[in-house]
């Protein structure tokens, strides 16, 4: 009786520690675990995410295919393609997406509402034209990725016929809506889930496929994911990778190699608490594929954030993109500060290419390019992630200024941007405070202090000068990178 009460007491006080601790008990148990590891060509990669619809004139895999030269000779090396497959080309706007009708092209084909998942749409090609899509980017040294549709189908999918199981119906015979009034499949059934799953076989076997980016993939079943990858696994030898559009807190132990980065805004603050706050939540080395416009942004946002933000603004967003923990994502025409207000994904708006030659196109061409060469020339902002490569470092401006240094073992630079476009005066504190893990079970008292003192001779810098007894002064927008020594 003793024991069982001792045990009685000990697991009640252990209860009550749980209730009382400041942290989510799945946050924490995130936290305590490693992210899964992923291939280098992901983590050390640079993404650009191609709209076929935009990308070129001729809008097509082929054309595409003639300008992965350009993409590797930009730095680029992931190819992301917005989804290939055959479209639904069903009129009934009732099984539209309100924002399909809105875009005024009344074209039936969206390129998330798919009717086959095996085969290329008419409309970009042939599946020859995928496959040496592919070949090419392969020659070029180049990954691809494909885009998985799985939340949903088009209403007229074959299969749907075949298998009817693989949906929900009303009692009319009709099918039942899901979000954006698509068909919503239904991954409770298990021929689905082994359908899907062969299709992701098939997509890497017969046009090479080296991983794939999950359309609302938080919004399917985790442990799909989780057997998709395991299959990917032994397929390839571990060197192929699924990128989720969005966040669950433990979706990187084994599901997902990265979710979605995010948009921090023009804020210091906002830029820091952003990642500390994600950060705190995830599994130790979690990964995010950073951006500031995709496929839907472009589409919705009116004015395009070119404009909104201006050229000076995106710059500072780009050196963020690169030199953060995790994976720089290009949309199709960042690189030449494309800002066409008549992008669509609903229809054909190809991008003008001639902004290449001239401001500000030509000036953002060259910064990318830059960008993506210091990632290669410092293995630092690319080999750790999590808090053991990324330390935040206080500022005496901390509402205009956010400093932080990536640390790789071999190397350590500091990062340090003026998020106003008023000029900024400040220090950088190397002190870094200690803070306990999300665990009530192991304080962390690691010292992550930085060692060492700021180069005077930056890698990157604009607008930015500094000195050892008065610290930074940084013009508007201006930012300084250099090693610490």
């Amino acid at each position: 009786m003793k024991r069982e009460m001792k045990l009685w007491f000990g697991l009640t006080a252990l209860a009550i520690l749980l209730v009382a601790s400041p942290f989510a008990a799945d946050a924490a148990n995130a936290y305590m675990q490693d992210a899964r590891k992923s291939p280098e060509w992901f983590t050390r990669g640079v993404m650009y995410q191609i709209q076929l619809r935009a990308f070129t004139p001729e809008g097509t895999l082929k054309a595409a295919k003639g300008k992965l030269a350009y993409l590797k000779d930009l730095g680029v090396t992931i190819a992301y393609l917005v989804p290939v497959m055959k479209m639904d080309t069903d009129m009934d706007k009732s099984y539209w997406s309100p924002r399909q009708i809105r875009s005024g092209f009344n074209n039936p084909k969206n390129q998330y509402r798919i009717a086959d998942y095996f085969h290329v749409d008419e409309e970009y090609g042939t599946d020859q034209d995928l496959k040496d899509f592919c070949a090419e980017a392969h020659r070029l040294g180049m990954k691809v990725l494909f885009d998985l549709v799985y939340l949903h189908c088009g209403p007229t999918a074959p299969f749907l016929k075949e298998h009817p199981e693989f949906t929900w119906w009303n009692p009319d015979g009709t099918v039942r809506k899901g979000p954006w009034r698509f068909p919503k499949l239904n991954f409770a059934e298990p021929k689905l889930r082994e359908y899907l799953i062969g299709n992701i076989r098939y997509l890497i076997r017969e046009y090479g496929a080296d991983g794939f980016r999950c359309d609302v993939g938080d919004g399917i079943p985790l442990d799909f994911w989780c057997d998709a990858h395991d299959m990917m696994d032994k397929l390839t030898g571990n060197n192929a990778v699924l990128l989720c559009e969005g966040f669950t807190v433990a979706d990187q132990y084994k599901g997902f190699d990265a979710d979605y980065g995010w948009f921090p805004g023009m804020n210091a603050q906002s830029v820091r608490n952003s990642w500390t706050g994600r950060e705190a939540q995830c599994p130790v080395g979690s990964k995010f594929v950073n951006h500031y416009e995709n496929h839907d942004i472009a589409t919705d946002a009116r004015p395009r954030r070119e404009k909104t933000m201006g050229s000076d603004a995106i710059e500072q967003v780009l050196v963020w993109m690169f030199t953060i923990d995790g994976v720089p994502m290009l949309f199709n025409g960042n690189e030449i500060a494309d800002a066409d207000e008549k992008h669509s994904m609903f229809g054909k708006t190809p991008m003008d290419w001639s902004q290449l030659e001239r401001e500000p196109g030509k000036t953002r061409h060259a910064f990318v390019q830059r960008l993506a060469a210091l990632r290669r020339e410092h293995s630092v902002f690319t080999g750790l992630n999590g808090k053991e490569g990324l330390t935040w470092l206080d500022t005496t401006a901390k509402d205009a200024v956010s400093a932080f240094v990536r640390r790789n073992g071999h190397e350590t630079v500091i990062v340090v941007q003026n998020w106003t476009r008023k000029p900024a005066t400040c220090k950088v504190s190397f002190q870094v405070q200690k803070r306990a893990t999300a665990s009530y079970l192991a304080p962390d008292e690691t010292d992550r202090n930085v060692k060492g003192s700021i180069s005077q001779y930056p890698i990157l810098v604009k607008d930015t000068t500094y000195s050892q007894t008065d610290g930074f002064s940084i013009g508007p927008l201006g930012y300084w990178i250099s090693k610490v020594e």
